[in-house]
């Protein structure tokens, strides 16, 4: 059930609990475009304790969602307010990877901290940083040609996500089950650019069906969640290590790192 509640102008707020239907769905995107026909900038504000997401809304919300990428800059501010970690993982990694979003995470006892948050005033919008030059991911050579591994240093680009679905393209090409180690050594998000890459979604969703192992090392909290819960469903075993811990992470995953760099970028 999506439950619109009152809100201060230019701020969207909903009460979600139980099982998300389509409806619910429909509801929300109303709600939401009816305040940008009426404000450059909104804010979203959700009370949320889900006991599940009929397929048919999920779909929907991706879809929508992916339809409003371009409008991102005009979602200044999101508040996601829960007792569910995996629901707190989920808005910690959309914050990670929706550029020029503020987004939080409350717990339900912060509720009067997140509305007060929610309803200041909308900070003055800023720029994109624009493309870096310097690659965020650097491929990594390995012992086992069936094992991807990166480095992952920034912001990643449109670039970034060129060289991540040139490699995973020809890996998953070339053998039926694959093995990937990702060292994450200063993670910062993701551009505009790169999320708008063309066919990075529909290399991970075949990816999911490929990958057996996959290791993170030194990833924050809010992805080992996501990896722990999203891995068992896909039948992938994954498991995090510390940067402190690199060389486990290569034993368990079964190769070992070679001085080659893969990146293929000038």
């Amino acid at each position: 059930m999506l439950e619109i509640v009152p809100a201060p102008e230019g701020v969207v707020a909903m009460r979600v609990s139980g099982r998300i239907e389509t409806a619910d769905i429909d509801r929300a995107i109303v709600a939401v475009e009816a305040a940008l026909s009426k404000h450059e900038h909104i804010a979203l504000f959700s009370e949320v304790s889900l006991a599940g997401v009929d397929p048919g809304a999920l779909w929907k919300d991706l879809s929508y969602g992916l339809g409003k990428l371009g409008e991102l800059h005009r979602f200044r501010r999101v508040a996601v307010v829960t007792g569910q970690d995996w629901v707190r993982w989920i808005a910690q990694a959309e914050s990670a990877l929706l550029p020029g979003i503020e987004m939080r995470a409350f717990t339900d006892s912060e509720r009067g901290i997140a509305w007060s948050w929610i309803t200041e005033p909308l900070p003055e919008a800023t720029s994109e940083d624009p493309e870096q030059v310097r690659p965020a991911v650097t491929f990594v050579a390995t012992s086992r040609s069936d094992v991807v591994a990166f480095e992952v240093n920034g912001r990643l680009t449109a670039a970034d996500a060129r060289d991540l679905l040139r490699v995973f393209n020809d890996a998953m090409a070339g053998h039926d089950r694959l093995r990937i180690l990702v060292l994450m050594r200063d993670f910062h998000g993701m551009t505009l650019g790169a999320l708008r890459e063309r066919g990075l979604l529909e290399a991970k969703i075949r990816g999911w069906k490929k990958v057996e192992r996959y290791a993170l090392v030194g990833a924050p909290a809010w992805m080992e969640g996501m990896a722990r819960m999203i891995g068992p469903s896909l039948g992938i075993e994954t498991r995090s290590f510390e940067l402190r811990e690199e060389g486990a992470a290569w034993q368990w995953i079964g190769a070992e790192p070679a001085s080659q760099n893969l990146s293929g970028r000038n």
